[in-house]
């Protein structure tokens, strides 16, 4: 799906669960209405309580807030208010207390270097 405008949002529950999700829109006008924002947020909510393990069954999953409307409809219908195409382009979601070994890429080991160098020019 062609999506010419894109946007992160982010969600951390009580420091132990983290979402990010990346969303595509068509326009950045359909991405700062009231409608979007309450959608974003919902869906960030709803990826830190199902703990979907990708699109696909995040799709599939009956709504948090509307057990009997799977996410797919939810996402069809706020992209039919908003008049424009919409998606899940992607999102990862971290947990804490989630066991090393169900990792994707287990590591209890920290970086040996930074992952961010800043060098401020006075």
């Amino acid at each position: 799906m062609f999506h010419p405008f894109r946007l992160i949002r982010s969600y951390v529950h009580q420091g132990r669960i983290g979402v990010l999700v990346e969303f595509g829109l068509e326009t950045d006008f359909a991405a700062r209405t009231a409608l979007f924002d309450g959608f974003g947020n919902d869906m960030l909510l709803h990826i830190a309580a199902s703990a979907p393990r990708d699109i696909e069954g995040l799709l599939a999953q009956p709504f948090v807030k509307r057990p009997e409307t799977p996410v797919a409809d939810v996402l069809a219908e706020v992209a039919a208010q908003l008049r424009e195409r919409i998606g899940i382009v992607r999102f990862v979601r971290w947990d804490v207390e989630e066991p090393l070994e169900r990792r994707p890429n287990p590591s209890p080991d920290p970086p040996e270097a930074p992952a961010v160098a800043l060098r401020i020019v006075g």
